[in-house]
Parts: structure tokens; C-alpha cells; sequence
């Protein structure tokens, strides 16, 4: 054999052996979105970026009257820092949203800010669920579209810091809760479980996502081998930081103080009968519908891609959604947020297409989805302020 042949058999053992070191990059469930640290940084920045410009906007004019975040920053204005009693633990509820405010120097610019932060960590999630769950990429933009290209969502993240972290780490926990019961991930069901605790802890439509995303759970296919008692020991592994966090929390109160620091449960509860006349001349109004428009679309979806199971979900969870409105968990001058959760449970539960025609019938739902939250939008009074505010104060800068 010829010193040639020798040396390109060695060279072609010396590729072999290298190719066997380097391992493959192929796409995995479990992978990130995009896979590089800096590139995943990058994305949640250019999705920040846009509401950081609304926040900046809005600083130009006057404080937005009966918004989330004016009632928030009155409720940190208003709380003695140096008391310690049951009734002062209720004060600070929810804990991690008044803590957040309270730490801010900068006022209504900065809780806007946090909210634009977090909207970039969620839309980033967005877009790794979609790559993760191989949705092809012109439904994905499509539906990233129809989530947060629209007024209620800029609102939702701008004016409702408390509800949008809440449904930010709904977003979050909505992607592990899928890798956990799908793919069997335990680390990713017990991270879940800890994301709704801090949803529970952000604002009180934490609760209802909580129960959401545990009612949820059942209805996704299942990656463990079926044995008895799997589905209701999954729902227990999400469920029990939000519900150790409300059993500590009380326990302590009672304990030290002889009080629960929920007493003021009940005057909440005792409004639900105008809350629930409310909810039914919202639905009586020409425009009352459109309040049901997303379920409608998820039933689209459902029957394009042959997943009929989701129909009797979105049904349950719009219920809740208005039972969460009549119990006060749903505070006045909140908008967006029924839309962005059933959007977000599509996108996260809803099983990708198959052929051309549902990705095409797919997609004209999801750009159906872009006219439901404008009309939205303008049909919703406080929103409509909203924008007017930020028309005014474009028009000022530009002379």
C-alpha cells in the first residue's frame, strides 16, 4: 500500500473519530429558542423594545385614571412599612407585585418599564413553544402576531404590571407543564408548579391561571406509560406551591397574630352579585360578544386539527374567566387579559397541523384573531383613553 493511501485512510479515521465526539445539532423538544444565549437575549429585548416605547410615551402625559398600575402605585403609597400584624400581611397581597413596586425608585415609569420586561420574557417563551412543538413558521409568526401586535396586549403590559406578571408566569409555567406531561420531564413540572406559586403571588388572576393550567392538564397527551392515578398526581405536583404558599402564609398568621391575613375575603365576596349584573349587561351591549370571539376561534382551531378534546376546555375556561370576574379576581380597568390567555393556550395545548390545508385554515383563523383584538380594543373605553393619550403625545413630539 502507498504511503498516499496510507495517509488519507488516516486523515479519513481522524474525521471519522471527530464526528463521533462532536454531537449533532439537531433540534430537540427540550431545546431553547434560539439556542444561543445571546441570541435568546437579543429576541427578549426586541420584543421589549416596543412596549418600553409605548411606557415612555405615556410618561409624556398625564397618569392614565383607573388603570391597574395607578391603583398599584397608590396601594404602595398607602402601606406603613412599619407595622407587622395579619391585617398588614393582607395589605401587601399580592406580595411579589407590591414588593417589585415598592423597590422601584422610579415610579410609574419603572413599573411600566418591568412590564415591558416581562413582556419580552413571555413573547420569547412564545416563540420557543412554537419552535419546540414544530408549528411551521408561518402560522407561528402569525399567531406571535396576533398576541401581542394589538392594543389590548400594549395596554395589558403597560398598564397592568400586577396581571401581567401573573400571566407571564403563566406563559412560563404553561411551557414546562407541557414538557413535564408530554415529554415525562419531571424537573420541568415541579419548575410549573413553582412559576403559577409566583403567578398566585403577583396578582389574584394567578388563581384562576393556577387552576387553568391544573384543569389543563389532563386533557394534554401523556408521555409516561399509563398507569392509575398518573393524571391526578400530575395536577398535585403543579398544584401544591400555590396551594403550600396560601396554607403558609395563613398558618403563620393565625399563629402569630390569632388572625388570617385573608380576612378580607368576605367584602370581597360580598360584591359578587353586582359584579355578576355587571358581567350581564357587558354581554347585552351590541359589542358584548366579542368577549366570547376567542373561544369561538379555539373551536376553529380544535376542529382543524382534529383535536375536539380543546373545545370542552375553552369552554370551562371562559367560564372561569367570568366567574374570576364576578369573585373580584379580575380588578376594574384590567383589559386584555381574557384574549392573551385563551391565545396563549392555543398556541401552548393545541396540536400543530399536518397538511397544507389546516396550516392554511390555521393561519386564517390566527389573522382572524388580529381583527378580534383590535375591534376589542376599540371597544373597550379605558383602552381607547390609552391610546388616545399616546396619539397625543406622538402629535406633541412631532411638532
Amino acid at each position: 500500500m502507498s504511503s498516499t493511501s496510507i495517509e488519507a485512510r488516516r486523515a479519513e479515521q481522524f474525521l471519522d473519530a471527530r464526528r463521533e465526539r462532536t454531537p449533532r445539532r439537531t433540534r430537540t423538544r427540550l431545546d431553547a429558542f434560539p439556542r444561543g444565549r445571546a441570541a435568546r437575549w437579543m429576541l427578549r429585548l426586541a420584543f421589549a423594545l416596543p412596549v418600553a416605547v409605548f411606557v415612555l410615551l405615556d410618561q409624556l402625559g398625564p397618569q392614565l385614571a383607573g388603570s391597574p398600575n395607578a391603583r398599584l402605585l397608590e396601594t404602595v403609597a398607602g402601606i406603613e412599612w412599619t407595622r407587622g400584624d395579619a391585617q398588614w400581611l393582607s395589605a401587601l397581597y399580592p406580595h411579589v407585585t407590591v414588593l417589585i413596586a415598592s423597590a422601584n425608585p422610579f415610579g410609574r415609569i419603572g413599573i411600566g418599564m418591568m412590564g415591558a420586561i416581562a413582556s419580552g420574557f413571555l413573547l420569547q417563551k412564545i416563540c420557543e413553544v412554537i419552535a419546540q412543538r414544530s408549528i411551521p413558521r408561518s402560522t407561528g409568526v402569525i399567531l406571535v402576531i396576533a398576541l401581542a401586535a394589538n392594543p389590548l396586549y400594549a395596554y395589558f403590559a403597560a398598564q397592568d404590571l400586577a396581571g401581567f406578571l401573573a400571566i407571564t408566569f403563566f406563559g412560563l409555567a404553561l411551557a414546562d407543564l407541557v414538557r413535564f406531561v408530554n415529554w415525562g420531564n419531571t424537573e420541568s413540572g415541579f419548575r410549573a408548579g413553582l412559576l403559577l406559586a409566583l403567578a398566585v403571588l403577583s396578582d389574584p388572576t394567578g388563581i384562576l391561571f393556577t387552576a387553568v393550567a391544573v384543569l389543563a392538564s389532563p386533557f394534554l397527551r401523556h408521555g409516561r406509560p399509563p398507569s392509575r392515578g398518573l393524571r391526578a398526581a400530575n395536577m398535585l405536583v403543579i398544584a401544591f406551591p400555590s396551594i403550600g404558599a396560601f396554607v403558609t402564609v395563613t398558618a403563620l398568621s393565625l399563629l402569630f397574630f390569632g388572625t388570617s391575613a385573608f380576612d378580607g375575603v368576605a367584602s370581597v365576596l360580598a360584591q359578587a352579585p353586582d359584579r355578576a349584573v355587571e358581567l350581564a349587561l357587558s354581554y347585552a351591549t351590541p359589542t358584548g360578544l366579542l368577549l366570547a370571539a376567542p373561544v369561538v376561534s379555539a373551536w376553529l382551531v380544535a376542529i382543524i386539527v382534529r383535536r375536539l378534546v380543546a373545545i370542552p376546555l375553552s369552554i370551562v375556561v371562559f367560564l372561569m374567566v367570568n366567574a374570576a370576574f364576578v369573585l373580584g379576581l379580575i380588578g376594574p380597568g384590567s383589559a386584555g387579559m381574557t384574549f392573551t390567555l385563551l391565545t396563549i393556550l392555543a398556541i401552548t395545548l393545541i396540536p400543530a397541523a399536518r397538511t397544507r390545508t389546516q396550516n392554511v385554515l390555521v393561519d386564517l383563523v390566527a389573522v382572524l384573531q388580529i381583527v378580534i383584538a383590535w375591534t376589542a380594543a376599540l371597544d373597550r373605553p379605558i383602552v381607547v383613553d390609552w391610546m388616545t393619550g399616546i396619539a397625543g403625545s406622538i402629535g406633541a413630539l412631532l411638532g
